[in-house]
């Protein structure tokens, strides 16, 4: 049996190594061992390890992105989320995108940059309020020195009449006179006449100046005049090949047909982008207002009755020289198509709207845009200045009528109208005693407009009201308004026929 041998060794192992060095000195000097050299050393990634060195550092870098996202207080109100994207500058809604995307998109937002600074909001408002001027024609600044020569002394006297009328008659005695009146229109007020106005649906029907015609467009492009209170056809004109969506009578037109002379009377505005200027003497157009890229939506005489203004579909008003055809100013400042336009009982101001809700108020002598006003949620269809300049009635799509003071320049009254759209805002002519609205709930208010309560509601309509109007003067003491409707009749409301006249309605004539 043999016996097992244990080695034992005592000390370092430095020997043993000196003595493998060596032996690997001695191999390779003999050729029989290859060490690897420089060359064979890889100094740089092949690209399959750069694909996925970058892969790493893109999940890592994604991990903790959303861990910092998952620590960001974030709104969860839908509406706070879309002004947060406002501030950013981001769109506050994309197609097919939900609050939950939405929020989602704003907090990849948030992580990748910071919101911008209350200075860096400063600067960009900073920015966004400088002016800029076009060079304008020369027949444009003729215009705008004519009106201001006109408009300067027709408001000194408006104002001169005002003064008169506080030192003859006390206000309240003034808004007992008028609750008398409107108490007398509250018993006495009725669908006098209705008629059948045309084919299709009625657009808009406007009294002439003096109050001895009643004008009614419709979609079927013609324009038909009524002879008041009779409601007795006497004129039918084919005014448009398309929809006309708009009259307006001149301020110096009187009489009834047949007329004498070729001196424009009426304007109509039609879906075709054109304007027609008619003497009414002949069945062809005096003139024709050319320049609107698309529909145009209301047409206006200035008081002067030398021009003319016109809203469209194009998003800008323009406002043209009835004289020689031509258009002397394309206004643009409306971000949606401009629909609503009246003119300042001085023609110094112009007021027009759009279907995004704004209001813009214009000053004709210098060309500035001098009052925004915002308020309406939706689209404003109508508006109309007071007979004494002092307010600013629109009328829009979210059922409202809201009175905007000018010398305040803020809204004074919001008044819930009807439930429906709000078609036409008109005050009475003359005093301004009274405000009218018509809706598409199929109904006609007339308003006081001392203490902006509904005085009589004018019921009788079978569809909606497209428009309605106050007669410009009384017949004898009596008050008239005409309407028309997407029933394709108009119908005049009055007092006449009663035994009692309103009391006081020649006051400050």
């Amino acid at each position: 049996m043999s016996e097992e041998k244990s080695h034992i060794h005592y000390g370092g192992l430095d020997n043993d190594i000196l003595r493998a060095d060596a032996g690997s000195d001695a191999a390779l000097r003999s050729g029989n061992v290859s060490m690897p050299g420089e060359r064979d050393v890889v100094d740089q990634a092949t690209e399959d390890m750069m694909r996925a060195r970058q892969q790493h550092e893109d999940a890592v870098r994604a991990f903790e992105q959303k861990a910092s996202q998952r620590q960001m207080a974030v709104p969860t109100n839908d509406a706070q989320v879309k002004a947060k994207l406002r501030e950013f500058g981001e769109p506050a809604c994309i197609f097919g995108e939900g609050p939950y995307e939405r929020r989602d998109r704003l907090r990849t937002i948030m992580a990748g940059r910071s919101a911008p600074t209350m200075e860096a909001k400063r600067q960009e408002t900073t920015g966004d309020e400088d002016l800029f001027y076009t060079e304008g024609l020369e027949e444009l600044l003729e215009a705008r020195v004519k009106i201001a020569e006109w408009s300067i002394p027709r408001a000194n006297q408006r104002l001169i009449k005002e003064r008169r009328q506080r030192t003859v008659e006390d206000p309240l005695e003034y808004e007992e006179r008028v609750d008398r009146f409107t108490g007398f229109l509250q018993k006495s007020m009725v669908a006098e006449v209705s008629q059948v106005g045309d084919e299709r649906p009625l657009t808009q029907g406007k009294f002439s100046p003096d109050g001895g015609l009643f004008c009614t467009s419709s979609w079927s492009g013609f324009i038909k005049f009524w002879k008041v209170p009779s409601c007795e056809p006497t004129l039918t004109i084919r005014a448009h090949e398309d929809r006309c969506n708009s009259i307006a009578w001149h301020p110096s037109c009187k009489g009834a047909p047949p007329f004498e002379g070729q001196t424009v009377r009426l304007a109509s505005a039609s879906a075709d982008s054109r304007i027609n200027l008619w003497c009414l003497t002949e069945s062809q157009p005096l003139g024709v207002l050319e320049g609107h890229e698309d529909r145009v939506n209301r047409v206006v005489f200035h008081p002067m009755g030398e021009h003319l203004v016109s809203t469209s579909h194009d998003m800008s008003w323009r406002l043209w020289d009835i004289a020689t055809s031509s258009e002397l100013l394309l206004q643009e400042g409306h971000s949606r198509p401009t629909y609503g336009v009246a003119m300042h009982p001085d023609g110094s101001l112009v007021a027009t709207s759009d279907l995004g809700g704004v209001v813009r108020v214009w000053d004709l002598r210098s060309g500035k845009s001098v009052m925004p006003l915002t308020g309406h949620g939706k689209q404003v269809m109508s508006l109309d200045f007071h007979p004494k300049g002092m307010f600013l009635a629109t009328a829009a799509d979210d059922h409202s009528v809201r009175i905007w003071d000018m010398r305040k320049r803020r809204c004074m009254h919001n008044l819930l109208s009807h439930n429906k759209l709000i078609s036409e805002v008109s005050f009475e002519k003359g005093e301004g005693r009274l405000m009218l609205t018509s809706s598409y709930d199929g109904t006609v208010k007339i308003w006081s407009t001392t203490d902006w309560r509904v005085v009589k509601v004018l019921i009788g309509h079978e569809g909606r009201v497209m428009g309605a109007d106050h007669a410009p003067s009384g017949n004898a003491g009596h008050h008239y308004i005409g309407s028309v409707a997407f029933d394709r009749t108009l119908k005049f409301w009055s007092t006449q026929g009663k035994a009692e006249p309103p009391p006081d309605t020649s006051y400050l004539a």
